[in-house]
């Protein structure tokens, strides 16, 4: 059965044609990873990410104080390059790498992303806790384990000159975090989207509708709304690979057609290069009319498994042109280190 696209799906992927890759094309840098995605953002911030959408989009603009490593899922330093734990598991010491910086924006003195200090760490943090108060929104079993969190809440939603104690910005480069319980779990609540870090200045300027973050990616557009969004490579981020700065790949287009069938049409015709999440009973009549594309030497798609919290089983779909890219239980991906090769 041919599939007919609405004009505003054919809009969506015209544009993603017409951005202009390769503007770092160097032999290792360059290209646009197109992604769609199966459900619509609704707010793209820290501590609001609860779709997939808005959890893989967070995850390319905002950094924290450490990460996930998408193909092990281990803690691996971000914008602390180490921390310490005290022996008796309550106290630690994040040092920040002096490196990073926010992604240039007019809210930054003369347009300039100025350095990620402690201080802003702390505030994003504290930040994210007063938006979830005032919305009514529970606060995480690691929050409520930071050492001042009781005295903090009853007063956060309405006095910004309340803090939590038990973070403490020493200096620009060290932060230390003291729990009231040891928690093995700590660190994985610092790796998600619930601790990110974001500028005081850009919050102040933008509210939650801000696009100002330090990862490897930033909005093409601030104030992106639709359909699709556009990412492009931030020269301010600072990790660098043994081949050169990160990230790899020019620009991110994601769009978000909701119809598994128009997702499915859009890649076997190279519309983009990933789609997520795909439930098994469309895989049959996708293989038998592509099955060329999953056996031709090298191959041009591939497929891997994916099973929900439920055991439902799902399948994931990317194209053999995109490299480095892992899927993980987590929902957690960093493009910053995904290369682009072969045709389209």
């Amino acid at each position: 059965m041919k599939l007919l696209f609405s004009s505003f799906a054919v809009a969506a992927i015209a544009l993603s044609a017409c951005q202009p890759v390769g503007t770092r094309n160097d032999g290792v840098h360059g290209g646009n990873l197109r992604i769609n995605i199966s459900d619509i953002p609704h707010r793209v911030f820290p501590g609001y990410a609860e779709k997939r959408s808005e959890q893989i989009i967070v995850n390319q603009v905002y950094t924290g104080l450490v990460k996930y490593n998408q193909h092990t899922l281990q803690i691996v330093p971000s914008i602390a390059r180490e921390h310490k734990l005290s022996p008796d598991e309550l106290t630690y010491t994040f040092l920040l790498d002096t490196r990073a910086r926010f992604q240039n924006d007019r809210c930054f003195e003369n347009g300039e992303g100025r350095q990620i200090v402690a201080s802003d760490v702390k505030y994003s943090i504290e930040r994210i806790c007063r938006n979830k108060l005032i919305e009514g929104i529970g606060l995480s079993r690691q929050v409520l384990n930071i050492a001042g969190a009781d005295e903090f809440l009853p007063e956060a939603k309405d006095n910004d000159s309340v803090h939590i104690s038990g973070i403490v910005a020493e200096n620009d480069s060290v932060l230390i975090i003291n729990l009231k319980e040891p928690d093995k779990l700590f660190l994985h609540y610092l790796a998600g989207t619930n601790a990110l870090v974001f500028a005081p200045e850009a919050f102040n300027a933008y509210g939650i509708n801000g696009t100002v973050g330090s990862g490897a990616f930033r909005f093409k557009y601030p104030k992106s709304v639709g359909n699709p969004y556009i990412l492009t490579y931030n020269p301010n981020y600072w990790v660098t690979s043994a081949d050169g700065r990160l990230p790899y790949i020019d620009s991110l287009t994601i769009t978000f057609i909701t119809s598994t069938q128009k997702e499915l049409y859009m890649f076997g015709a190279g519309m983009v290069d990933i789609i997520f999440d795909l439930p098994t009973k469309y895989l049959p009549d996708f293989l038998e009319s592509n099955i060329d594309g999953f056996q031709s030497d090298p191959p041009r798609f591939i497929m891997t498994n994916t099973t929900k919290p439920n055991n439902e089983k799902r399948f994931n779909l990317y194209s053999a042109r995109v490299k480095e890219l892992y899927f993980n239980s987590l929902t957690y991906f960093d493009f910053s280190t995904v290369r682009l090769g072969g045709d389209n």
